[in-house]
């Protein structure tokens, strides 16, 4: 099987019958930074990383479909440990399409506004992320002005040129694609251009605003969604929320359902009716009070589960068994300090998760510079034979 029909032979499978199922081995990607620092530790450069992208830049485990609406695919790793393609990005853009603009620029730190309109402040080298000093939509009359960004005539501006050259291209791809990324959610979206301590408030001071927002942005996104499945085989939506931090949601249940699950809910009609069934949402943070909020709009998996804010893939495995997850990997196992048993201990887990079917084993985020190559490549090494022999065993 190629990547697509792994990714898809797990993400359909049955319970944990593994008749016709392959287990992909992927990444979920890396950061610029780590790749560098392996290229001194032991990893074969095929292509150096491009002196304009600082270390704080993500190297995605993909393909890239268009480059300049994406960002970079790993050309390194990948090969050297014969993994397969990552899901991967269709190239959208949510934003208003506003022109970025320097405001300040020192030798430490640069102040710019970026394509939504949010001003921000970064270090140079972009190795933190971004202080937002300004959001631009704080009122009904901001938001107004806004939402005109949103029409149906924009719709053609926000594909990639040469349309009919990237529909050809991926007519006979060996690679999954997903729609959706980056602010595409219903959380995702209003925070980014309110704030999140505005976005909170106004849930409170002012809900029928922040349902214009998503309702707004609903239509948006079917529309725009639709435009791109009308001529690209898609194989998976994604809602990408990060609604959560270390220690739980940003959100109450009530909100949930008030201001996420009815827009949840007209998506996924529009998957279905597009012939899509796997939707999946992308959260950091501890996700697991939110996966039974989540798995109740119709939502199929998620991911990538990060184990230091408390997440325990065993556990919502077995509350939730046929929820799709991929990740979990705890990538501190890997950090300079740590050690082989640690790492074995770790991979355990993988091979009862494997056990239940519909888990694609990845680390729990971007592999960061904390992960030395050394340690890396013992996990990564092992988890594809964990992967060969489990495929062996349930054949």
């Amino acid at each position: 099987m190629n990547s697509r029909e792994k990714f898809l032979s797990v993400m359909k499978m049955q319970g944990s019958d593994y008749k016709n199922v392959e287990i992909p081995k992927v990444e979920f990607g890396y950061w610029a930074g780590t790749i560098r620092r392996w290229f001194t530790e032991g990893l074969p450069m095929i292509e150096n990383i491009p002196r304009n992208y600082s270390d704080g830049i993500a190297i995605m485990a993909n393909k890239n479909i268009y480059g300049e609406m994406e960002k970079a695919g790993d050309v390194n790793v990948q090969p050297f440990f014969n993994l397969d393609q990552y899901l991967t990005k269709f190239p959208v853009d949510y934003s208003p399409m506003l022109e970025r603009k320097i405001i300040d620029k020192t030798e430490t730190h640069i102040t710019y506004k970026d394509e939504y309109g949010v001003t921000n402040k970064s270090t140079i080298d972009i190795t933190t992320l971004p202080m937002e000093i300004d959001n631009p939509v704080r009122d009904w009359d901001s938001w107004y002005e806004y939402k005109q960004h949103y029409g149906s005539e924009t719709i053609s501006k926000r594909l990639p040129p040469n349309w009919e050259d990237v529909v050809k291209n991926l007519k006979n791809r060996d690679f999954p694609i997903r729609l959706g990324g980056t602010n595409g959610g219903f959380l995702g979206f209003p925070r980014q251009i309110m704030g999140v301590t505005k976005y909170m408030m106004t849930l409170i001071d002012d809900p029928e605003l922040i349902h214009d927002i998503n309702n707004t942005f609903c239509r948006f996104l079917i529309e725009y969604y639709g435009r791109i499945c009308s001529d690209v085989e898609i194989d998976c939506i994604l809602i990408w929320e990060d609604m959560a931090y270390k220690s739980g949601s940003l959100i109450s249940p009530q909100h949930f359902r008030e201001f996420i699950t009815p827009y949840y809910k007209r998506i996924i009609a529009f998957a279905r009716e597009a012939g899509i069934d796997i939707i999946l949402t992308d959260s950091d943070g501890y996700v697991e009070e939110l996966i039974p909020l989540i798995a109740e709009t119709g939502v199929t998996g998620m991911y990538p589960f990060e184990i230091a804010a408390g997440n325990d893939i065993l556990r919502i495995r077995k509350l939730f068994p046929d929820f799709q997850i991929m990740g979990g990997f705890d990538k501190r196992k890997m950090f300079k300090g740590s050690n082989y048993k640690q790492i074995d201990e770790e991979l355990e887990k993988v091979g009862e998760m494997l056990k239940k079917g519909r888990y694609i084993p990845h680390t729990d985020h971007f592999v960061s510079e904390d992960c030395t190559f050394e340690f890396f490549s013992y996990y990564r090494k092992k988890l594809n034979n964990i992967i060969d022999d489990f495929g062996k065993g349930k054949k």
